[in-house]
């Protein structure tokens, strides 16, 4: 009996001793709370790395990743604020925008130091921000609307698939026909730059051909096969080459057809004056819609002033791509005494009892570009027509989204009221609401603010939400502040970051005592 004792004994002794070698070894896995919150590490090495992967976090991911990793990073405490500050402090985080998520992280940690941490980076971005406000003031160019930027965009898309087709045709028996199926992908090309044109226009020149890439480029333009001399265009108006104005010139008032299309994009592209004379005549004497077209664009690349009478006149072009292209030029350009002709388009190419007084201008991307070019003029003059084509039933979707972006546009508190009221008529078409929603996030309205904090949440328009508030800067400042007192943890972070990245003195102290 005394034997079985024995080793009953000697089996839980074992046991014991297996459990705390068990225990020992693992001991850097284990962490002892404290009464502030903060952890102090019981092993070696797994704290400090448990920080470091999740400040790396910080940096990787998508923006729910980011935001998980700064409320862990909070529970750590003071370890990981020290470690928060010291990143911080050395300014060596990828992006402002990940310095934002580190700032959120270390208010999340309640350490002693945040305040004067965050009131010193919203001192730094009051002071970029004042100073990109003045180099704006300085630019003879308005900022142009992603909306028109989108429309003239597609305007070069057609003109370079133009080229491109006749090029096909022009060599549909040729031996290089490999080496012209690459061009015309190059110039179908959604991204657009000098480097894909390159090596077509110097295909013909031998290694020994002295010069720079640029010399070679010019020489290019002189060559007896016009999709050389269109490939050198391209890739020089890409490069916004002065020294090619002339030799482009030429090509514009004597080429055949597809390389004057490409000498009108090119010459818009570099944006040099001397050529406005030529752009005028071909944009008001040329057979080709396409040149016409790319004239006027370009002409409002330019940005001379002095060509709107002129593009006025193009308004009445009987090709639908002229009238739509001198539109949305005049959009570009920006000036007032385009603001009646373009509503001169919108009223005649309405119905009136089943007729259209004009139906070139009843078509469908003649009224969208007349639209977004009066929403980019921002006339007030403009409210009314614009609410009348958004709220009718009648017009095409497109025509009526295009109204809504073009609404949010112009500074007149009817626009505003009518952009809330489509937004919140859950009959309305969900296009023309999201048009409605998008156009409210570039009005600097607080009311609208309000609004737009309280869709921050929304799984659909929430991204939109957030970034809208960060570009109204101050005017969100105060609904934003309002809402940190919210219960909802996630609700709290995204408004605090929204916060942090405004960068405004006036939320150092509600953002503190949000996280007390």
């Amino acid at each position: 009996m005394s034997g079985v004792r024995w080793r009953v004994s000697l089996l839980f002794a074992l046991i014991t001793l297996s459990i705390f070698l068990s225990l020992l070894a693992n001991s850097d896995r284990f962490m002892e709370v404290r009464g502030n919150g903060t952890y102090t590490q019981t092993g070696t090495g797994s704290l400090s790395n448990s920080i470091v992967n999740l400040t790396n976090r910080l940096e990787a991911g998508n923006h729910e990743a980011r935001l998980n990793a700064a409320a862990e990073l909070g529970k750590l405490g003071r370890p990981a604020a020290n470690n928060l500050v010291d990143k911080i402090e050395s300014n060596n985080s990828s992006s402002e925008e990940i310095n934002s998520y580190m700032l959120l992280a270390l208010l999340e940690t309640g350490d002693d130091r945040t305040e004067n941490i965050l009131s010193e980076n919203f001192e730094k971005i009051e002071a970029s921000d004042k100073t990109a406000k003045e180099s704006e003031a300085e630019e003879w160019k308005q900022e142009l609307s992603e909306d028109i930027l989108q429309a003239i965009e597609e305007k070069d898309t057609v003109t370079r698939k133009y080229i491109a087709d006749s090029i096909a045709m022009d060599s549909a028996r040729s031996r290089n026909r490999g080496e012209t199926n690459a061009f015309e992908r190059a110039l179908k090309s959604e991204i657009q730059n000098s480097s894909i044109y390159v090596p077509f226009a110097l295909s013909d020149f031998g290694p020994e051909e002295s010069g720079n890439e640029t010399e070679k480029l010019l020489k290019a333009l002189k060559s007896n096969k016009g999709s050389t001399r269109i490939a050198a265009m391209m890739a020089l108006g890409e490069m916004r080459e002065k020294a090619a104005v002339d030799p482009i010139l030429e090509i514009l008032t004597r080429d055949y057809l597809p390389a004057q299309a490409s000498a009108a994009i090119a010459l818009g592209k570099i944006g040099d004056k001397r050529a406005v004379e030529a752009l005028r005549k071909e944009m008001k004497d040329g057979d080709n819609e396409y040149v016409k077209g790319g004239s006027a664009i370009a002409l409002a690349r330019i940005g001379d002033e002095n060509s709107v009478p002129y593009i006025i006149d193009r308004l009445r072009d009987q090709r639908i791509k002229v009238r739509s292209s001198a539109a949305l030029a005049l959009g570009e350009i920006g000036n007032e005494t385009a603001v009646e002709p373009l509503i001169e388009i919108l009223k005649t190419g309405k119905s009136a009892e089943g007729q259209k007084s004009n139906s070139l201008n009843a078509n469908t991307d003649v009224r969208k570009s007349a639209i977004l070019a009066l929403g980019e003029i921002g006339s007030t003059n403009s409210t009314e027509i614009l609410i009348g084509i958004l709220t009718d039933k009648e017009e095409e979707l497109e025509v009526r989204t295009a109204a809504a972006s073009a609404l949010g546009n112009i500074k007149d508190p009817k626009a505003v009221e009518t952009l809330k009221q489509t937004f919140a008529d859950k009959t309305t078409d969900a296009n023309i609401r999201n048009a409605a929603f998008l156009a409210l996030s570039k009005t600097r309205d607080r009311e609208t603010a309000g609004m737009l904090v309280g869709k921050m949440g929304d799984q659909e328009i929430g991204a939109i939400a957030r970034k809208a508030l960060i570009d109204m800067g101050e005017m969100a400042v105060g609904p934003l502040i309002e809402n940190l007192k919210t219960e909802d943890k996630k609700t709290r972070a995204e408004t605090a970051l929204i916060l942090i990245e405004i960068g405004d003195q006036r939320a150092v102290k509600p953002l503190i005592e949000a996280y007390k």
